[in-house]
């Protein structure tokens, strides 16, 4: 079964032309977003209002609060699940986010994994996140791409498997044999990397002034701080630095800026990744959708649009 998979770098587009699609074709959307996930976590995700959902049915946000992992093979789970119980209701859906891990997940389902080593783990939380990611690094170059640098639970989680297995995850994942029973067929959209930058830049901006540090100051509020995902997540974590007294506003904004440019940038060299992908630079929504119809129709099987 082909699956329509839109994906590109933070701040590209994806949703809103996602959801012209789905409008369109009358579809509905299976989230692939790592953030997203997160209940709470709206403005600093960029999360979809419900203004802009109107008609257009998400699946895949909102599932899960800031104090627990929902790790690639959760969502995997999950999101396979929905997809399957759609299909069979012969519905139509388009796979949209900008999550490599998830997303690969979903296609590549993972390995099975040896249970959590408390010893280990012990162990592992003596060491800085700084000193993990670099270990990481030289271990496992290819997952630790995947992982932000300062997601510090899958890091660790990495590092634990591959003391357990004497394996890295990637040579694990690549042993599997295990194959999806979906067929993605990918289009990225970009835009030049200048013009990305200044987006990027102007979109933190935007949700600053939507009201992104009363977000984070409810969260911390409500226990969801320093020992949560928020403390991994980009712009949520500089805030929290900030509410902590440890760094001034306008540093919070400036190292939560250069993190999500990093993290377009480890994106786009995913996306590069992809076989067969179809790039489309993105202009605006309503352009950009047309020219995304016509290989939407063919994984649909429509002669119409």
């Amino acid at each position: 079964m082909k699956i329509f998979v839109l994906t590109g770098p933070t701040g590209v587009g994806k949703t809103e032309v996602a959801i012209a699609l789905a409008r369109r074709f009358g579809t509905e959307l299976i989230s692939a977003d790592s953030r997203q996930v997160y209940t709470w976590l709206d403005i600093g995700t960029a999360k979809p209002d419900e203004k802009l959902r109107s008609g257009v049915r998400i699946h895949m946000i909102d599932m899960v609060e800031p104090n627990r992992i929902y790790s690639a093979a959760d969502y995997s789970r999950d999101a396979t699940a929905v997809m399957r119980r759609l299909l069979r209701e012969r519905k139509r859906l388009i796979v949209v986010g900008g999550s490599g891990l998830y997303i690969r997940a979903l296609f590549q389902p993972f390995f099975e994994t040896p249970k959590p080593s408390k010893e280990l783990r012990q162990r592992l939380e003596s060491q800085s996140t700084v000193e993990l990611y670099q270990k990481l690094k030289g271990l496992d170059p290819e997952r630790a791409l995947h992982l932000h640098p300062h997601d510090r639970q899958r890091i660790m989680r990495a590092l634990e498997i591959h003391e357990l297995t004497g394996k890295t995850m990637t040579e694990l994942a690549r042993e599997s044999r295990k194959q999806s029973e979906f067929l993605p067929v990918y289009a990225v959209l970009t835009m030049p990397r200048s013009l990305l930058r200044a987006q990027l830049n102007a979109r933190f901006d935007t949700m600053m002034k939507a009201g992104l540090l009363d977000e984070v100051r409810r969260l911390k509020d409500a226990g969801f701080g320093n020992d949560t995902y928020v403390a991994n997540a980009y712009g949520y974590a500089e805030l929290l630095a900030f509410l902590d007294k440890k760094i001034s506003l306008e540093k919070a904004a400036q190292i939560a800026k250069a993190k999500t440019r990093a993290y377009a940038r480890r994106q786009l060299t995913w996306c590069r990744s992809l076989k067969g992908a179809h790039w489309f630079e993105y202009t605006n929504t309503k352009d950009t959708a047309a020219k995304l119809v016509p290989i939407l129709a063919g994984v649909l099987k429509l002669t119409r649009t």
